[in-house]
């Protein structure tokens, strides 16, 4: 099968793809079209589909993989595929594990990394709190992705996000005197474990309706609070601590804390998770742009660009 690092501006291509993004949006003339992503299983391309029949014919779907044909233009100095036939893929026409993508280590490895954390936690009311929320969501919480697009999209993102996050909390307890050890491993492995029941699963990942209706933060205070009060523990200071780091590792509240962080803890742990958000797909597209070139544009960071240095 080609992929899409063989193609190249001004070809007519075809290709088989994973349909990652989906949007309809409308040009200055109110004029519909598709803004589509679309993954080979290593990388993902920008395609416009102008044809809006094409998308209700087909009954294009996120996370479903068709076969294309496609024109390649250039646009703002990038390729950008133009889409001209769909069809739906028959049922043994192709191996679509190769392209659905996952984590750059496998999940077993992650289980292992994580349960090595976990058991570097003493405080016993921190570590019981760990080990009851991650069991009761264990399979969601090691194969889910983070985000339907922003980060850490893919399969086994959630724990491959929690994993890197608590590598950098290792290097803030060095730098940063103050903090505590166990509350911070303790709120960097549960910030995100509402994002198991906000978001529907691995492959064509939607918000569920209740995702929809509270968000993660909120749905992992509730994970909390059922736990805290099934270990008769829900008036420690650990588990008002633990609650706050969730309630605000967005930071702000215009981007969904419902608090802002109160404890030095709660900021390290947001600092932490907005560099690992936007700096993994920047290095992930940077790694595989040449220097003195610039990358396609990336989603965490509102469709910017970043240029590559061309330097040893």
């Amino acid at each position: 099968m080609r992929k899409f690092n063989t193609m190249k501006i001004g070809e007519d291509v075809s290709f088989y793809a994973l349909v990652e993004s989906l949007q309809q949006r409308f040009t200055p003339n109110k004029s519909a079209y598709y803004s589509v992503g679309l993954s080979d299983g290593d990388a993902i391309v920008d395609a416009r589909i102008w044809d809006t029949n094409l998308v209700e014919k087909n009954e294009l779907t996120r996370g479903e993989i068709y076969f294309f044909e496609a024109h390649i233009n250039e646009y703002a100095s990038k390729a950008q595929f133009v889409i001209k036939q769909i069809r739906k893929v028959e049922e043994g026409e192709i191996d679509k594990n190769l392209f659905y993508r996952s984590a750059p280590i496998t999940e077993e490895s992650l289980r292992k990394e994580i349960k090595r954390y976990i058991s570097r936690i003493e405080n016993s009311i921190l570590k019981e709190m760990v080990i009851g929320l991650i069991s009761k969501v264990s399979e969601a919480y090691f194969s889910y992705p983070a985000a339907m697009s922003m980060h850490h999209n893919y399969a086994s993102g959630l724990a491959y996000h929690t994993y890197t996050m608590l590598k950098l909390a290792d290097a803030y307890l060095e730098i940063y005197p103050g903090m505590n050890r166990d509350l911070l491993y303790a709120g960097t492995l549960i910030h995100d474990i509402g994002k198991t029941r906000e978001l529907s699963g691995i492959h064509g990942t939607v918000y569920t309706e209740e995702g929809n209706l509270l968000g993660h933060i909120v749905i992992g205070l509730q994970m909390i609070a059922e736990v805290a009060a099934n270990l008769g523990v829900e008036s420690t200071e650990e588990v008002r601590l633990l609650s706050h780091l969730v309630a605000s590792h967005h930071g702000e509240l215009e981007f969904g804390s419902p608090k802002e962080p109160g404890v030095l803890e709660a900021f390290a742990l947001h600092f932490m998770d907005i560099a690992d958000a936007k700096l993994t797909p920047i290095s992930a597209e940077v790694v595989k742009t040449e220097k003195g070139k610039s990358t396609g544009p990336i989603g965490s960071i509102n469709r910017k660009t970043i240029y590559k240095p061309n330097i040893d």
